[in-house]
């Protein structure tokens, strides 16, 4: 018999041992799996976002954390321009809206000027982009449209306000695919913050490091009381995600105490059960490096077992949570295969950590008393 087929056997021996210890494993590996996939997917959409448009930097209130909060002067848009090194300026405002009709709870609405660097990575699937002159009208983001049951010519009620739909688009960022779009002038009016906005995006006329670093300078010095923030500084300060980020840590954490002491007393419970089986095998001349990797190894192979179905639980996990109305058009469902990777480092992890000290202690066994054990 190989070695190999030896392991496979001692774990299918107790079959239902085995199955409910992969499967706490799996629980909390998929859970872990599931935080860290939706992590990774926000940072992935958010910065879609702004590498897709050439953004290079983000202009708002100085001081805070949130852009949602943030109050800018419209016209502080004329003197950013006048800055050397600035290409292309886009004020943005920004808010949070419901639609209670289909279950919704928030969605994102953004008021844009007509021909804003803002549309680029939008592509139009029906209807057209507003005109300079029009007001009350919106474009809905794909997965919007079709959680609200929407399209081109249909009436909307946003926050108490009528407006028409004239067009449905889909983005590269999958988070802005489930907003809408509205005239800059109208949300402003809607929110009463007529003159202000939440925020300006700069393109700058070099996407060089160094340019980019001088020209946030230039800007900071020129109008005090904003911070001009690069793209990606922007995403990584961003609240939502670094609030995903510290709950994915927490439960990383929780999943590793609680999996590797499920495995440690499994494999512990194994090694008792089979102390004479041990001493026999000493007996017969096993050197302890080998019964050492006989334990080792079936530690392993419960954790790889147990990631496997991590991995199917945290796929099944993803699609689950798309039937929430809150989650859908905010997170993409997909796994990515990074993060599948990590599931199966992280079952070899717990393995490792629950079946490293049964290991040993097997190893450590003394034949003649393993034999007289009961």
């Amino acid at each position: 018999m190989r070695f190999s087929t030896l392991i496979l056997r001692n774990l299918f021996r107790r079959r239902t041992r085995t199955i409910l210890t992969a499967a706490g494993l799996a629980v909390a590996i998929a859970a872990v799996l599931d935080l860290v996939g939706v992590s990774w997917n926000f940072e992935r959409a958010f910065m879609t976002l702004y590498v897709g448009k050439g953004i290079d930097l983000v202009v708002v209130r100085a001081g805070i954390t949130n852009q949602l909060s943030s109050t800018l002067d419209q016209k502080l848009g004329d003197r950013i321009r006048e800055i050397e090194g600035v290409a292309a300026v886009a004020p943005s405002l920004m808010d949070v809206v419901g639609f209670e009709q289909a279950n919704i709870a928030s969605a994102l609405i953004n008021g844009w000027e007509s021909g804003s660097l803002l549309f680029r990575g939008s592509h139009i699937l029906e209807g057209r982009t507003f005109r300079p002159d029009e007001k009350n009208v919106a474009l809905l983001g794909r997965v919007l449209a079709l959680n609200l049951g929407k399209k081109v010519g249909d009436p909307l009620d946003v926050a108490g306000e009528p407006y028409q739909v004239i067009g449905v688009y889909e983005s590269d960022s999958l988070f802005e695919s489930g907003a809408l779009i509205v005239p800059l002038a109208t949300l402003q009016h809607m929110m009463g913050r007529e003159g202000q906005v939440t925020g300006f995006v700069i393109q700058a006329r070099s996407s060089a490091a160094d340019d980019v670093a001088a020209l946030r300078k230039r800007i900071e010095s020129a109008i005090p009381g904003v911070a001009a923030t690069p793209a990606r500084d922007q995403v990584e300060r961003d609240v939502q995600l670094r609030l995903v980020r510290v709950m994915a840590g927490a439960t990383t954490a929780l999943a590793v105490l609680l999996g590797s002491v499920g495995m440690l007393n499994t494999m512990i419970m194994t090694v008792f059960e089979r102390t004479q089986e041990i001493g026999v095998l000493r007996a017969l001349g096993w050197k302890r490096r080998r019964v050492l990797s006989l334990i080792l190894g079936e530690a392993v192979c419960l954790g790889v077992l147990g990631a496997i179905m991590g991995m199917m639980l945290a796929l099944v996990g993803m699609r689950c949570l798309m039937l929430a109305p809150t989650a859908r058009g905010f997170i993409d469902p997909s796994v990515p295969p990074p993060v599948l990777a990590f599931g199966l480092v992280l079952g070899l992890v717990l393995s490792v950590l629950g079946g490293i000290y049964p290991a040993v202690r097997a190893a450590a066994l003394d034949p003649s008393e393993a034999l007289r054990h009961e």
